[in-house]
């Protein structure tokens, strides 16, 4: 699911461009909804909470030591039918090959990214009434098998705490195409809204002095590494990362290393190709 396809940021990103780590980073809180410290690493995930979650907006906190190495963390639901070890033995079947069968088996509800450095990442989302979700960590690797854990809790039926946090900007993952804000802040919340049935992420790569839609979508379209090397102004940071399921919204606590131009991009099952890239304005 989960590796294979994240890894697309860089290694798909990598068809085109050797990047190096995606920064995840870090912003302040800007939500008064109630906030879960989830413990992530890839042998164990625990959520501090006794007992079912209230449903409505609650802001998951992943919280680990210090380290050298990149997490991804992903929320999600199970596709009715499916179990958690059906998801787990189809993960470690895909690990480190091309297939992304698992992305089917899931509705990933929120994600954050954690880079090394990172000892916390928060992205807030609206948990349902009377359901089980579930946490997966997964630590990137080059090369063998992934190591993951997951975690789960309940939500029962009563209502939350206070409101969703105030986003400076909306993204729109819509018909393989990232619509609404055309402007994000260096710091703070954007909100990601995937309205379409399939997964995407928001990739942004900051862009040079030049680089035009067209120039960027030439390159995309070619695959040609050194065009689209040549429009990028150094590493990329994950804006947004996997959330899927359709009308699946939310609240990414961004951290953007500079102000400028960027390049959103989903390379997801060859997206990009198919014109799901935008240039946005970080300020």
């Amino acid at each position: 699911m989960l590796q294979r396809v994240t890894k697309a940021r860089v290694a798909s990103a990598g068809a085109f461009l050797a990047l190096g780590a995606v920064g995840a980073g870090l912003a302040t809180a800007q939500s008064s909804a109630p906030t879960v410290t989830v413990h992530a690493s890839p042998t164990a995930v625990s959520i501090d909470a006794t007992g079912p979650l209230p449903a409505g907006p609650t802001r998951f906190n992943f919280v680990r030591p210090a380290a050298k190495t990149t997490l991804d963390a992903y929320v999600f639901v199970l596709v009715p039918g499916v179990s958690i070890d059906q998801l787990a033995q189809t993960l470690r079947r895909e690990d480190n090959t091309e297939r992304d069968s698992s992305l089917g088996l899931v509705s990933i509800q929120a994600s954050a990214t954690l880079t090394p450095g990172d000892t916390e990442q928060a992205v807030t989302f609206n948990v349902k009434p009377g359901l089980t979700y579930y946490i997966a960590v997964e630590q990137e690797v080059e090369k063998g098998a992934v190591p993951r854990a997951f975690g789960s809790f309940t939500s029962d039926g009563t209502a939350g705490g206070g409101p969703a946090p105030a986003a400076a900007a909306t993204v729109r993952l819509q018909g393989l195409r990232f619509r609404g804000a055309s402007t994000l802040p260096q710091n703070g919340v954007v909100r990601f809204e995937n309205r379409d049935g399939v997964a995407h992420f928001a990739l942004a790569f900051p862009l040079r002095k030049g680089a035009t839609s067209a120039k960027l979508g030439k390159a995309l379209a070619s695959s040609n590494e050194s065009a689209f090397g040549k429009l990028v102004a150094g590493n990329p940071y994950m804006a947004q990362n996997i959330i899927s399921g359709g009308d699946t919204t939310d609240y990414q606590e961004v951290s953007f290393a500079k102000t400028g131009k960027y390049a959103l991009v989903c390379f997801i099952e060859g997206h990009e190709r198919l014109g799901m890239y935008r240039i946005v304005t970080v300020k």
